[in-house]
């Protein structure tokens, strides 16, 4: 293995689950592409690619039948899911989860957002049309195993393509059931197979092979910068999910009871798992006190004892910098246990004072803890929390009822997620706040995808006629 394939095998072995060996070792399926699982790559896509051929000219019809099926087929099932998802993984809660499975199902258009645009004039008529690539290889997080399953799967399918999906090892077994049952729901509604197809036993190897694949026409990452990285270097365009470290800001002029409460609940959502979840306030010091008083009012724990605040950073950051996997999505309760630091009631959410260099403020955590950085007016607040953000445009939120201030940072922090007043969840589609974003694709430029991120914008023109504004 030479040093570039040594150097992919270490990001992916990383990202993807550093327990996995070279290859996992178990038993394989016997049935071999039964409901779109296969034992090989190749294989796979070659089924995805069969499907895609014939599923390319079928009406706009079969794709909302598709997309119907999806939805209607996973209604009964969806705390179930939730809860095998926290099983497996061990992250989140599942409240949570059964509000992101709902919202990646009823909040994700599907082929009703590729109408056709149109032009006509002198020159006759122009029209542009949004069509497939044919076989996407996607990969997902253990974050969102089923939810990232089911929006992609309604982007990607209702965009006329059919899905590779690479699973997590960490959650390959709710992932791999969630496939299976997708590819049920199809078929019974339709007849058509393999539309959505992945591994029964996921390895480093498969996800190298899959983003190396002639036949795989676009890549849909979902992850840490490395394998982020490696896509966009595969040779494919690439649709890349990356990371984030989104600052939720705090001016004087907040309605202060308000942003303690959608700061608190929005962080503590499936404990902070979220790539949007805030990850550091920045708060103008004259409001600061009372801030952190209603943050506490709303269930957040403080800490201030500079000793457990320093045994809580060497427990949950690895030497690299890199969060501890252990404690990652895990509840406030249990990672202040585990730190033998005493507290009172049941908190959600750990939350300290901390300075814009400290490692709370520029690691992306993951995990139920907050750093609250002061400044003395609005202008340190942007500058800080651009600065903590770290170039990553992911998300950023504010408190503020001073509409100049409030476009002053949209316009500065420049994130594919931009939230005024409101929980940064709102800004995934949680609460049916718009359409679901489980794809927020930063480093790509894409934004919260959509299925017309997963087409290709094609123009005709027909310069002889179909103008109602001139004849010759």
């Amino acid at each position: 293995m030479d040093n570039l394939e040594e150097q992919i095998r270490k990001i992916l072995s990383e990202e993807l689950g550093s327990s996995l060996s070279s290859k996992e070792t178990g038993a394989h399926s016997t049935d071999n592409g039964k409901n779109g699982i296969f034992t090989n790559v190749d294989d796979a896509v070659a089924a995805a690619k069969a499907a895609w051929e014939d599923y390319v000219d079928q009406p706009i019809e079969v794709r909302n039948k598709v997309i119907d099926a999806i939805k209607e087929g996973f209604r009964p099932h969806i705390e179930w899911m939730a809860q095998q998802i926290k099983e497996e993984t061990g992250m989140g809660t599942v409240d949570a989860k059964i509000a992101k499975l709902n919202n990646a199902l009823y909040n994700t258009p599907g082929p009703e957002i590729l109408q056709p645009e149109a032009e006509t004039g002198d020159g006759g008529l122009i029209m542009y049309e949004y069509s497939p690539y044919g076989v996407i290889g996607a990969v997902g997080p253990s974050t969102n195993p089923s939810e990232t399953v089911i929006a992609n799967g309604i982007m990607m399918l209702a965009a006329g393509n059919t899905v590779f999906f690479g699973a997590h090892p960490g959650a390959k077994n709710i992932t791999r059931w969630t496939i299976e049952k997708l590819n049920e729901f199809v078929y019974e509604a339709t007849g058509l197979k393999n539309l959505m197809v992945s591994l029964d036993q996921p390895s480093i190897e498969s996800v190298q092979q899959m983003m190396e694949h002639p036949d795989i026409a676009l890549l849909s990452v979902t992850g840490g910068p490395g394998v982020v990285h490696q896509a966009m270097i595969s040779g494919k365009k690439t649709i890349g999910a990356g990371a984030g470290n989104p600052p939720a800001m705090v001016d004087a002029t907040a309605d202060i009871s308000l942003a303690a409460h959608n700061i608190v609940d929005s962080a503590s959502f499936d404990n902070d798992i979220l790539c949007t979840a805030e990850k550091e306030v920045v708060a103008e010091q004259s409001i600061k006190d009372e801030l952190i008083a209603q943050m506490q009012q709303e269930g957040a724990f403080l800490l201030t004892n500079k000793n457990d605040i320093d045994k809580l950073v060497q427990m949950t950051i690895k030497d690299n910098g890199d969060p501890d996997r252990k404690f990652v999505g895990k509840d406030a309760t249990f990672i202040l246990d585990q730190a033998n630091i005493s507290y009172t009631g049941n908190p959600t959410l750990i939350i300290l004072e901390a300075d814009k260099n400290h490692p709370f403020t520029l690691t992306e955590m993951l995990m139920p803890i907050v750093p609250i950085v002061s400044c003395p007016n609005f202008d340190a607040v942007l500058r800080t929390a651009v600065e903590v953000e770290q170039g990553y445009h992911h998300t950023a939120s504010i408190h503020s009822r001073d509409l100049v201030q409030i476009n002053k940072a949209a316009h500065r922090m420049n994130t594919s997620i931009f939230v005024v007043n409101g929980p940064t969840y709102s800004g995934t589609g949680v609460g049916f706040t718009g359409a679901s974003a489980l794809t927020i694709a930063t480093p790509t430029g894409e934004g919260t995808t959509t299925a017309k991120s997963f087409t290709r914008r094609r123009r005709l023109n027909s310069p002889q006629g179909f103008s109602l504004r001139s004849w010759n």
